[in-house]
């Protein structure tokens, strides 16, 4: 296994870096307790033309300045004031592009990510959302602006060798993207096909 590289992260096309995600495994070391999930779901944001994207013509405010920083960064933002949403920033510093994880197929760790999350983890509702897994892996705004290239951190990611081929990739709308105008429906969000843990719904769709 090896750790994801700063070099891996500033590439520009967040849409391929989306997809080459999935299959790599996100290591939590929080409060002195190791445990990882497999990527099973992503979507893409992009600055400055992405309506759905916070840095949205490159407006910069004190949340969404993380996204500016360089590649390879953790950015996350609270969602409803009670989800806790983990994005891994990408591209080099002062372009924000950034990339969403939606799920995670829980693999280290499951006896603590359980008593996290309330509930058994081999219950796929455990970790199947954006909010739902950061509870399991204790994710937080403390965890804002870390270094995701360092094993030293808090949280980093994994290549374990394992490679997702394009024709086990669904691509759609990303959720909750009603009001994003022209850029609702772009085909940003990527699945491990036939995966279990993936997030609802299935088919995401807005009126043209």
């Amino acid at each position: 296994m090896s750790l994801l590289t700063r070099q891996y992260y500033q590439s520009q096309d967040v849409l391929a870096l989306s997809k080459d995600l999935l299959g790599k495994y996100l290591v939590s070391k929080i409060d002195g307790k190791t445990c990882s999930g497999m990527i099973v779901e992503t979507e893409a944001y992009r600055a400055p033309d992405d309506k759905a994207c916070h840095a949205y013509a490159n407006k910069r405010t004190p949340s969404t300045e993380t996204m500016f920083a360089q590649g390879g960064t953790c950015y996350v933002y609270i969602c409803y004031g009670i989800h806790n949403l983990f994005n891994i920033v990408t591209g080099p510093k002062d372009v924000a592009h950034a990339i969403l994880i939606r799920a995670v197929e829980p693999i280290d760790g499951l006896e603590i990510m359980s008593k996290r999350r309330g509930m058994p983890i081999s219950k796929k509702e455990s970790c199947n959302g954006p909010g739902k897994f950061t509870r399991c892996m204790n994710i937080t705004k403390t965890q804002n602006g870390i270094d995701l290239t360092k094993k030293s951190s808090a949280l980093y990611i994994e290549d374990r060798g394992l490679k997702i081929k394009s024709n086990q990739i669904i691509a759609g709308p990303r959720v909750g993207m009603s009001t994003a105008e022209e850029c609702s429906n772009w085909p940003w969000r990527f699945r491990i096909k036939d995966n279990a843990w993936t997030s609802k719904p299935d088919v995401v769709s807005y009126p043209l």
